[in-house]
């Protein structure tokens, strides 16, 4: 079994907090840095696995054990000549030196922190129940013949099955199709590329994007009056803004000039999100193309829809 596999099984077996879930965050980190995964990506994966418990696994504990292993696991050679790197933070600098005053005067510049005002002031009028929101959704934000994933945390993509066309999603969701929990942001090519671990391919990852639209910004610090005041007054090109059924609120950004994965890498992750949006304390794990989103219109196993707050006019660049 493969490192990556084991990776999976381990997510996948996670045990409640209070039950030996913080030293299953320790092995699941180790079996990350083995198969690879880019650090952000083994955060956002062990978040999602841990299921609820007796207390709450902080962030600061999963990072912990996470820069544990990159540096318990650096610049080995396995007997089979398979290697791996030690993980190196970024080197770009935050231009935000004092981020909790520049967060504060964000959220002072607006007046809104109530979800029905934000409701009000969205250019589109979302006047359907939530039922109807991933046909909207999709209409909206994407091309007809966009082949776009919908499905599971961890499941891999299949032509056909999770990763159909717009057109073919919306069509499966007007005859009754089940929604499934998650969305990746940016539509992909169909064709299978290399995983960032080198072990086999995919057709869901970052080297399979076709069009590099959206990127994703997600807050954990914050709580939701905060977030709605942060998003009616932050200089965003905003699209959509999302309730995720729980506490946070998803914003996906519209972007231009992002040609390539180096594109990316340039100008989103290091410069728009090392340097600016993670000082004012968006979740770093958010930062890749090919990250996943709550699907709007999935009703969650507590009850609560995923839906759509705010939604942009599609020719239309910019904040409200």
């Amino acid at each position: 079994m493969s490192a990556h596999e084991k990776y999976i099984d381990k997510l996948n077996s996670m045990p409640a907090p209070g039950t030996g879930c913080h030293p299953s965050l320790l092995s699941a980190a180790n079996l990350g840095v083995l198969a690879d995964i880019p650090p952000e990506e083994i955060f956002s994966e062990i978040r999602g696995s841990i299921p609820a418990g007796k207390r709450k696994v902080s962030d600061k504990e999963i990072n912990e054990a996470i820069i544990r292993a990159a540096k318990d696991n650096c610049n080995i050679t396995l007997p089979n000549g398979e290697r791996y790197r030690r993980y190196i933070p970024p080197k770009s600098k935050p231009i935000i030196k004092d981020s909790k005053a520049t967060l504060q005067r964000i959220l002072e510049q607006s007046n809104i922190s109530e979800e029905v005002d934000l409701w009000e002031k969205s250019p589109i009028r979302i006047g359907w129940p939530p039922e109807d929101d991933p046909i909207n959704f999709l209409l909206v934000m994407f091309e007809p013949s966009d082949l776009l994933f919908i499905g599971e945390r961890l499941e891999p993509g299949i032509i056909g099955q999770n990763i159909r066309t717009a057109a073919a999603w919306i069509k499966f969701f007007q005859s009754g199709g089940k929604t499934a929990p998650f969305i990746i942001i940016n539509p992909f090519t169909g064709k299978p590329a290399p995983k960032k671990g080198g072990d086999g391919e995919t057709f869901r990852g970052d080297n399979n994007i076709n069009s590099f639209r959206y990127c994703l910004v997600e807050f954990d610090n914050l709580n939701r009056e905060e977030q709605i005041r942060f998003w009616t007054a932050a200089k965003l090109p905003i699209m959509a803004l999302m309730d995720s059924g729980g506490k946070s609120i998803h914003g996906w950004i519209k972007l231009t000039n992002i040609n390539s994965i180096s594109d990316w890498q340039r100008e989103i992750k290091q410069k728009l999100y090392d340097q600016y949006l993670i000082p004012l304390g968006v979740d770093p794990a958010c930062s890749n193309p090919a990250r996943l989103s709550r699907l709007p219109g999935h009703l969650r196993d507590t009850g609560k829809y995923q839906r759509i707050l705010w939604l942009n006019i599609p020719e239309k660049e910019g904040n409200q």
